[in-house]
């Protein structure tokens, strides 16, 4: 399982929040394209085109068409873990249904107005921020409200974006998955693979403030996994912790609140890392994997969601 980054790598998008503990950055965001944040950019203008114009307007139906692909777009480039553009595509439907839903439509724009501001660049977070506002208020005005609406409004506050600050070393603590497992065979399941490998301890990155960083790999484990021999249906696993040495170059671009872009400068792989309060994640796609050295087990491979925190 040894974590040198190539084109395994996939995104998981978090919605994840501003915390306000977080101390401003005072350094530059460095501001460069890549294929995400262009397919992001693109979907947002195509639905601030479609949102501005009337239903009776003659190109009404082609520019919810344009959102609409300029969604799909997205989904496929950036991921959708958690369905909020696919709610918004299922809304479009095929565009050729008129919405005489006020509700319905206050609802979808302010769906819209909220994926503009999540992926907002910096420079941009106030103005879409306010947008967001203000659509959360035109659903309150139409659709009513129980009061989670009115508290959203409260959280976002006066707008002003509190930059989190990435530079500097952050530390692997610890390697997720949805499937539980006891691979130190001390009778503990656990879905924290950190806690139960003793390896990667010496594992972390430095980003630097003039957008360039390093990633250190000190050590991988080589996991096998094997039929036990207590007469049940159970399983056991050997760990081999391998020592390693090896440093990866990378540039790092910061891309609106809580999203950091790496570039490898070796091969150009784009990694997207995302960030909850004081912590970063990065998921990667079938990076575990216990080979199987029983004739009736199989091997198991299966995703990882990586997390740093600052040291």
């Amino acid at each position: 399982m040894k974590k040198i980054f190539g084109l395994s790598s996939f995104v998981i998008t978090l919605l994840l929040f501003v915390n306000c503990d977080n101390e401003p950055y005072e350094g530059d965001i460095i501001n460069e394209d890549n294929a995400c944040v262009m397919a992001i950019r693109a979907a947002n203008e195509a639905g601030a085109n479609y949102l501005q114009s009337e239903i009776t307007d003659e190109n009404h139906t082609l520019l919810c068409q344009i959102y609409r692909g300029a969604l799909e777009d997205q989904i496929e480039i950036c991921g959708d873990s958690n369905g909020a553009l696919q709610e918004i595509i299922d809304f479009l439907g095929d565009c050729t249904t008129v919405f005489d839903n006020p509700c319905a439509n206050a609802q979808a724009a302010t769906a819209i107005a909220f994926q503009e501001y999540l992926n907002a660049p910096t420079l941009d977070y106030e103005v879409k921020c306010m947008a967001y506002i203000e659509a959360i208020e035109n659903e309150i005005f139409v659709c009513g409200d129980d009061g989670s609406l009115q508290a959203l409004i409260n959280e976002l506050g006066d707008c002003q974006p509190v930059v989190f600050n990435i530079v500097g070393n952050w530390q692997l603590i610890a390697m997720n998955s949805n499937i539980g497992r006891d691979l130190d065979n001390d009778g503990i399941v656990t879905s924290d693979y950190f806690q139960e490998i003793d390896c990667y301890t010496e594992e972390s990155i430095d980003f630097n403030p003039d957008g360039t960083g390093t990633f250190y790999f000190r050590s991988y484990a080589v996991v096998e996994i094997s039929a036990s021999n207590d007469g049940f249906d159970n399983v056991d696993y050997s760990i081999n912790c391998v020592e390693d040495s090896v440093d990866v170059q990378f540039t790092w671009v910061q891309i609106g609140l809580n999203s950091i872009v790496v570039t490898l400068t070796a091969d150009g792989t784009v990694l997207n890392f995302f960030r909850n309060a004081d912590h970063i994640f990065i998921a990667r796609r079938d990076d575990f994997v216990a080979t199987s050295v029983s004739p009736n087990v199989d091997s198991v491979v299966q995703d990882l969601i990586y997390e740093y925190t600052q040291l």
